[in-house]
């Protein structure tokens, strides 16, 4: 796959379904990038199907779910809101990080044609 930061790692089920689920902490000073690949990723998905995610078992063609803490030394992990706006294509994190590390998980799960299409796109495993 052509991320620097975010590397998945796939499950599929006897249906075709399949899941990839990517964990990324970089350190702070790569917040931006991760962002960046979260944003490329997911924008790369609402293009393949423009009505977007839903769930896979009322016919939806893929599904997402994102999640953020945010991380400083010697501190508990503050919780924070994570969105990607398919108008933008942008991901944007409140609060900002500033100096706070992103602790963040991406879970991409889809139908038969959505996989082949990440895999072909993507270089999937």
């Amino acid at each position: 796959m052509d991320l620097q930061l975010l590397d998945f790692e796939c499950t599929e089920d006897a249906d075709g379904l399949v899941c990839w689920d990517a964990l990324a902490q970089p350190l702070a000073r790569h917040n931006s990038a991760l962002l960046q690949e979260v944003s490329q990723v997911l924008a790369w998905a609402f293009r393949f199907e423009p009505q977007g995610p839903g769930s896979l078992e009322d016919g939806a063609l893929w599904d997402f779910d994102l999640q953020a803490t945010l991380h400083s030394d010697g501190q508990l992990p503050l919780a924070a809101s994570i969105v990607f706006n398919p108008a933008t294509g942008q991901t944007t994190l409140s609060p900002p990080a500033q100096d706070l590390r992103i602790a963040l998980s991406l879970s991409l799960s889809g139908a038969p044609g959505f996989v082949q299409a990440f895999r072909d796109h993507w270089g999937a495993p």
